[in-house]
């Protein structure tokens, strides 16, 4: 782990942010955190919270405020929004695409060491088929409708520019599907999971992503912070798996049973249905045209570049998903 240095984590109370920011802190590194709201610092790390910067990401001032005395600054971006298909273009542009500048911009300005990009493999064209460098991919947002993947890919590029035009040290960290404790921030995943251990889970669909533990990310942070290179690519991910495979070890931890498997197809003409049920309830659709896509894509994604430069492994699925449920029934967000 690189000393002597202060590390800038924004999105500190996300998912992915909270678990990165508690690793550096349990390794006694000096550690301010970005984030909107005090309220949700206070739940996700109580009296062991880093340094505290709220603000938006897309208002450059309240950046640029998190930039705090005079030794050389490790900037974690970890702030996007995440979508599938129920967020508006104007606000994945404000937070995913202006904040990226933002940070980007700040970073330039400011003594920054190394700069790290968490971004999604959502980022990657559905038929694309990354060699294990990731050297045969190159963000390009042209190629995309507009929604989450878009964003992230406009984001992904900004950061590309920065670190090959302007000498930022920057490098891009790809993550597949993110399972395991910390999710503070409840995410389509933690819904599902939810919904379908309190009953409100109908059906679910047949196919699934590529899911790994966010901890085994942590894990290697020190190594990644130290080895990654400017203007390279790394991707962290496990293997693909079923959404049948997550709800089984659920069913197992909870006498639960599997509800049925729709085709694909089905789930497709049901899309207008579920709309109309979700709005009526108010409630956040787990079933999109977006994340139906996604789970069709392909999710064969090579870590072998992440294995081989941080010593990175992850961990079973079983395990995760176990760990995953204990979390959410220790912090009171699910009720059997």
């Amino acid at each position: 782990m690189l000393r002597n240095v202060t590390y800038l984590v924004t999105g500190c109370t996300g998912y992915v942010g909270n678990v990165l920011t508690k690793k550096l802190l349990s390794e006694q590194c000096d550690v301010i955190g970005f984030a909107r709201s005090p309220a949700k610092a206070e739940r996700v790390f109580g009296a062991d919270k880093p340094r505290m910067i709220y603000g938006d990401i897309s208002d450059p001032n309240a950046v640029d405020a998190l930039f705090v005395g005079d030794k050389p600054f490790v900037v974690i971006h970890t702030v996007a929004k995440v979508s599938i298909g129920e967020s508006s273009w104007e606000e994945l542009q404000k937070i995913t695409v202006q904040g990226t500048k933002n940070i980007v911009d700040a970073c330039l300005f400011h003594n920054t060491r190394k700069f790290l990009h968490i971004s999604s493999t959502e980022s990657f064209p559905h038929d694309f088929v990354p060699n294990e460098e990731l050297s045969n991919y190159v963000p390009n947002p042209s190629h995309m409708k507009k929604g989450y993947a878009r964003s992230k890919c406009e984001a992904d590029a900004i950061v590309l520019n920065a670190a090959k035009e302007k000498g930022l040290d920057a490098s891009l960290i790809y993550l597949a599907g993110v399972l395991g404790p910390g999710d503070y921030s409840n995410s389509h995943m933690t819904q599902m999971i939810i919904d379908f251990i309190e009953g409100r889970l109908p059906a679910s669909v047949k196919g699934g992503y590529n899911d790994f533990d966010i901890r085994d990310v942590a894990e290697v942070l020190p190594a990644v912070v130290e080895k990654s290179k400017k203007g390279e690519s790394y991707l962290f991910a496990h293997e693909p798996d079923k959404i049948n495979d997550i709800l089984s070890v659920v069913a197992e931890m909870t006498g639960k049973k599997v509800p049925p498997t729709l085709p694909l197809w089905v789930a497709y003409l049901g899309l207008p249905f579920l709309f109309v049920a979700n709005k009526i309830r108010k409630k956040r659709p787990l079933y999109t045209s977006a994340a139906l896509d996604s789970i069709r894509a392909n999710t064969n994604f090579p870590i072998g570049k992440a294995v081989r430069e941080f010593g990175y492994a992850p961990r079973p699925l079983r395990q995760t998903v176990a760990d995953h449920v204990k979390f959410l029934m220790e912090n009171d967000m699910v009720k059997l």
